[in-house]
């Protein structure tokens, strides 16, 4: 079987990669930018291509001829973009590919990843948030994967093997200190070997989301693929959601320090969603996916790996 992964160098891209290669995959990636290192990469052929360029897609897809595409190539922060950059890239990308596997490959199965910010504001009562839900983003970015997502389905009815993915938070080792778990970790990782003073500055503790582990992620992707209905949606999560507070709570435990929280109003942000939780029904009864990994285990692994990276007086990668 061949597997073509979009955004193979990236956090979610690189453990998908592997996971495909521990499956007996051949594994063509694409990337955007250069990678500062793929020496966790042995094994995947990488081309570097620019998603919205039809004609580098193209060359690629019938170069390789993959049976199946895994769609993780996009921008992947929520603000700090030009607004333009989220839908040229997240949806007209997402364009591009489906056209093109539409053209060249059209037995191919298409895993294409959107977000559950796509949802937007959900009332309480309303969670945990099934599939049928509304889609209501709140800023450009969850828009332009509500249009990705949309888009899939479009070319699901033109009978395209197309499945769609709306993960919830997802965290784990090597992931970007733009993203909360893992700066959470780094900086309780820096009080722990007395590289920082023991405070944290933080802005809404009592914010909520519903965390799974990457690597139970890419097996919820793998398993999509495999088993999911074409033009569905599927939520990737684990039906629970944790608290700002409940993580640093966790991570000092690890550390063994007391450490002092400070709110800080300008991290505090301007449309934030009080809590994100999902329902997994519908992708355990279609795949008989379930998360294997415990979020504390998850934490320690993102604490020991700043440790590790720290000590060593080093840095990893960033998105």
């Amino acid at each position: 079987m061949r597997a073509l992964v979009t955004g193979a160098t990236g956090f979610v891209g690189r453990y998908m990669a592997r996971l495909l290669l521990n499956h007996g995959y051949n594994v063509c990636g694409t990337y955007y930018h250069v990678p500062l290192s793929c020496s966790d990469l042995i094994g995947v052929h990488l081309e570097k291509i620019d998603i919205t360029d039809k004609s580098s897609v193209k060359r690629i897809i019938s170069n390789f001829m993959p049976d199946e595409i895994y769609h993780l190539a996009g921008v992947a922060v929520t603000s700090g973009v030009n607004k333009e950059i989220y839908y040229t890239t997240n949806f007209g990308g997402t364009i591009i590919l489906l056209d093109v596997v539409h053209e060249v490959v059209p037995n191919c199965r298409v895993l294409v990843v959107g977000s559950s910010i796509s949802y937007g504001q959900v009332p309480k009562e309303c969670q945990p948030i099934q599939e049928d839900q509304e889609l209501r983003p709140i800023n450009h970015y969850a828009a332009s994967k509500a249009a990705a997502d949309m888009a899939a389905c479009a070319y699901a009815a033109e009978e395209l093997h197309v499945v769609r993915a709306r993960p919830f938070n997802h965290t784990g080792p090597g992931q970007s200190t733009g993203f909360v778990c893992s700066r959470l970790a780094k900086l309780v990782a820096e009080v722990a070997l007395g590289k920082k003073d023991p405070v944290i500055e933080v802005g809404n503790i009592e914010s909520a989301r519903d965390f799974t582990d990457v690597r139970d992620v890419v097996k919820a992707y793998y398993l999509l693929l495999l088993k999911g209905r074409a033009g569905e949606a599927y939520n990737v999560c684990k039906q629970k959601a944790y608290s700002i507070k409940e993580i640093i709570s966790i991570l000092t435990n690890f550390a063994g320090v007391d450490i002092q929280i400070k709110h800080n109003q300008e991290l505090l942000r301007k449309s934030d969603i009080p809590i994100l939780l999902g329902s997994r029904k519908k992708i355990l009864a279609d795949t008989c996916w379930e998360p294997d990994i415990l979020f504390e285990k998850t934490l320690f692994d993102i604490f020991s790996y700043w440790k590790q990276v720290m000590s060593c007086g080093g840095t990893k990668r960033k998105e």
